[in-house]
């Protein structure tokens, strides 16, 4: 296989063989981790244990109510919950701030606090492109300290440290390419009636004529 030599950098998952191929490939390339791929693994794998440890109590307890219930607070930024006015939660009865309601849910495992610290920590760090600080919350928590999805996820994250340290490091992102992947497989999900496939190309052209015009705004 010819060597391309003037691709610089290279934006993938951590799909193994993607990076084989680029080794192969682009002897000179820097491998950059897509930053949605390392957030989607990891919430992901939060989500699976806060429902392993849900199912273990009864339907209608306090606790799967605090576990169930606005489970998008858990994956929500914590610097974006600010929000001290209390509300009333009618799952669980009572008045709570948005703080406190994590909290509450919590509170039930040790583990899973461990899992949503090391989760934002990660999340922030990505944000904030600091390759410095990932690298330390990678190695805060013992793997026993963690649940078994999280654990295993951090395990592949510094088993591939350094291309994943790049993607804190750079603003190279798949997200436009991604994004227009995902309508594409929407618009073939729904047009089942466009046996046409010239006409199924102008459907795509055209909702990406009407999300750049949206874009511009």
């Amino acid at each position: 296989m010819p060597l391309v030599k003037g691709v610089e950098t290279i934006t993938i998952d951590l799909n193994s063989y993607y990076q084989d191929i680029v080794y192969q490939l682009f002897s000179n390339a820097k491998i950059i981790i897509e930053r949605f791929h390392i957030i989607a693994m990891i919430t992901r794998a939060f989500n699976q244990y806060r429902s392993q440890w849900m199912k273990r109590y009864k339907y209608q307890s306090l606790e799967y109510k605090l576990l169930k219930f606005f489970w998008r607070l858990y994956l929500k930024n914590d610097h974006a919950l600010t929000d001290n006015n209390e509300y009333y939660d009618r799952h669980i009865h009572q008045k709570v701030k948005i703080n406190e309601r994590i909290s509450l849910g919590l509170k039930l495992d040790a583990k899973l606090n461990n899992d949503y610290v090391v989760m934002h920590d990660v999340m922030n760090d990505l944000a904030t492109r600091n390759k410095d600080t990932l690298a330390e919350t990678l190695y805060n928590y013992h793997y026993d300290q963690l649940s078994k999805p999280i654990a295993t996820v951090i395990k592949t994250l510094r088993r591939n440290l350094e291309i994943v340290l790049n993607a804190a490091g750079s603003d190279e992102s798949n997200g436009p390419l991604e994004g227009t992947n995902r309508m594409i497989k929407q618009i073939q999900r729904t047009a089942f009636s466009l046996q046409n496939f010239n006409h199924l190309i102008a459907r795509i052209n055209l909702r990406m004529m009407r999300t750049k015009k949206q874009y511009q705004v």
